[in-house]
Order: structure tokens, then sequence, then C-alpha cells
């Protein structure tokens, strides 16, 4: 593909598709202007297996709703790395190296943890243990459970929000 063929093309489409990325994802100038980016990245990447089945535009957008799916699902598993990952820090604490008090707030905090996990379907308490506690990949974990790295992806999701909601319901 010549260069100047795609320039014509990102410069006709450059307004429209940021407008339907803010239209997607509200109105964060930096959010829309990395997703456009990176539509626009993966377009030029992806041109030569462009099948002209749609408009270029058409194509574009599809190429930003995976951009933007992409997003939010990095958001949701940014916002998780928070209490899974201290948990398991937490685990690994030595408590003889800390004073008695933290000792015991550390040993009531494990108590939580636990009562919250006992407290998940086991489906879910499994799908938390493989990952956080074995530290397997979704693709190790697909073929343990015998489905797909996404269903994996979704499962485990959902598991930390059951988990996140309990633990709060708890405290």
């Amino acid at each position: 593909m010549k260069i100047s063929r795609f320039e014509s093309l990102y410069k006709k489409s450059i307004s429209p598709l940021t407008r339907f990325v803010f239209s997607k994802i509200g109105s964060d100038p930096y959010v829309a202007d990395q997703i456009v980016t990176e539509t626009f990245t993966a377009a030029w990447k992806g041109y030569k297996t462009f099948k002209h089945k749609s408009s270029f535009f058409t194509w574009l957008c599809r190429i930003a709703l995976n951009k933007i799916a992409d997003y939010y699902r990095d958001q949701i598993n940014n916002r998780s790395h928070i209490i899974v990952p201290t948990l398991k820090r937490l685990s690994q604490i030595e408590s003889k190296e800390l004073p008695i008090e933290e000792r015991l707030v550390l040993d009531e905090l494990r108590n939580k943890v636990n009562e919250v996990l006992n407290l998940l379907p086991e489906k879910k308490r499994k799908l938390l243990w493989f990952k956080y506690y074995k530290e397997l990949s979704y693709k190790e974990i697909s073929i343990i459970l015998k489905i797909s790295p996404r269903a994996v992806e979704g499962k485990l999701y959902r598991a930390k929000l059951a988990f996140e909601s309990l633990f709060k319901k708890l405290n």
C-alpha cells in the first residue's frame, strides 16, 4: 500500500473517528486520543488484510470498538489488581517479623479473606485460586477447565467482583 493512499484515508477519517470514539467513551480527550491513535496504528498494520467488504470508515469503527473494549478491560483489570494481589502479599508476610499488634491485625485480615473465599461458590473460589495463588495464565486455566481463555477472563472478572462485594459486606 502506498503511504499517500493511507494518509488520504487518515485525513478523511480522523475527525469522524474521533467523534465516534467520543460518543462511545465520553469526553475524556486523553483517552479518546489514545484510542484513536491505537486504532490508526492497528489499521496501518492490518491494512493489507482489509477485504473491502465494508467502507474503510466502518472497518476503522470496528477496530475502534475493539480498542475501546480493550481500554475498559484494562480499567477493570487495573482496579481488580488492588484487592487480590494485596491479599496474596498478605499471605506471604511472615508473622514472626511483625510486632504483636500487627500480627493480630494480619491474622484477622487473613481470617476474613478465608471466610470470604469460603463463602464464594466453588467454581469462583477455584478460579481465584488458579489465578492468584497458583499464578496460572488464562490459557493454562482454560486448558484445566476445558473452556476458552475468553470465558476464563469473563468468569474470573465475575469471581473478583463477587469476592470484592462479599469482602465489603463483611467489613
